[in-house]
């Protein structure tokens, strides 16, 4: 998604000559506004995801020399260092942690702004940013992403899959304009509201746990290696949590980076895992995979969200795109797994 210090402000020249780095202090009772740019403030934003100031102008489509001119003419204007050049990148200060979390607001509000003014104009023309985990982006999403092009052909639809942590993060930051998200810890500014409620299950190659009816003791369990997904993931959180839970835990944990990387891995005989039942069914079906389940372990239920940031709303897009997912949702699922949005 462009946000709005992107557009037409990225070969914007600062408003101060080269000056000294603040070292520190209080912050200045009077702070120069008009030095609080919307390209300095992503400039910011971008230094704190990438960790380079080099990578940061590359992505505000600037050069390195005038990126660390905005920077010092931004700490200059807020009367503290922001960030932390070392050998091995750039990092925030606490002081520049706390104007990035104010600048992601600025900015969704600004971009709030222009999606107000695109509806208002041509309400049928913009761009829409969604960031979804896994499964979402698997199942859940390409049929509503199919009835919303039909409906909005004019809008262009850019979609990013994240581990859910980063789902939220991006959604607070003001970096896409609607997440859809598992079920994880969140601190962060936003709205979630719960699409439906998924349940994860235990897959296992053909004939490589005994088992009576899918039923397998701690035991027998704890002698596999069991497939995870990456850090920050909706699945791997929950399937970590009820396993601590029943104090039971495998021989060896073996990370993937996707869902169908896992499902191969497991009919391959690598090990076994937990995955939704929605990202299984074709497999199961097929006989490629098997279903099991631990004694004593509960049934590994977790939701899923539609999140959207608490300081701004959604953009008309969004909302659209918002509620043909829950009506799409309602359409095709049980009654034991919908739940009003």
């Amino acid at each position: 998604m462009q946000s709005a210090a992107q557009t037409g402000l990225c070969g914007a020249a600062p408003s101060l000559s080269r000056s000294s780095v603040v070292s520190g202090g209080a912050i200045p009772r009077h702070t120069h506004v008009e030095d609080v740019h919307p390209l300095r403030l992503r400039l910011l934003l971008e230094i704190d995801r990438t960790g380079s100031i080099s990578a940061a102008a590359k992505r505000c489509a600037i050069g390195q020399p005038s990126a660390s001119m905005h920077l010092r003419t931004l700490e200059t204007a807020v009367g503290q260092r922001l960030v932390i050049r070392n050998g091995r990148g750039s990092k925030l200060t606490p002081a520049g942690r706390i104007v990035a979390s104010h600048a992601a607001r600025m900015l969704a509000t600004l971009e709030s702004m222009h999606w107000a003014l695109d509806a208002l104009n041509a309400p049928s023309m913009g761009e829409l940013a969604v960031a979804a985990s896994q499964t979402p982006s698997l199942v859940l999403i390409p049929p509503v992403l199919r009835d919303f092009s039909a409906r909005h052909p004019q809008v262009r639809v850019n979609l990013r899959t994240l581990p859910s942590e980063m789902v939220i993060r991006e959604v607070a930051r003001g970096a896409v304009d609607i997440g859809i998200a598992g079920e994880v810890a969140c601190a962060e500014p936003v709205i979630r509201k719960r699409i439906l409620i998924d349940e994860l299950v235990g897959i296992a190659p053909v004939g490589l746990l005994s088992s009576d009816a899918g039923l397998v003791s701690g035991e027998v369990f704890a002698r596999h290696s069991l497939l995870l997904g990456p850090e920050g993931s909706s699945t791997r959180m929950i399937t970590e949590r009820y396993l601590v839970r029943a104090d039971c835990w495998p021989a060896r944990i073996w990370e993937f980076d996707s869902p169908e990387a896992i499902k191969r891995a497991v009919a391959d005989g690598s090990g076994v895992s937990f995955m939704s039942e929605l990202l299984v069914k074709d497999e199961i079906e097929r006989g490629d995979l098997v279903l099991f389940r631990i004694s004593r372990l509960e049934r590994m239920m977790r939701s899923i969200y539609a999140v959207q940031s608490s300081l701004t709303e959604l953009a008309p897009q969004a909302a659209r795109f918002a509620n043909l997912m829950l009506d799409g949702h309602r359409a095709s699922a049980s009654a034991s797994s919908s739940v009003e949005l």
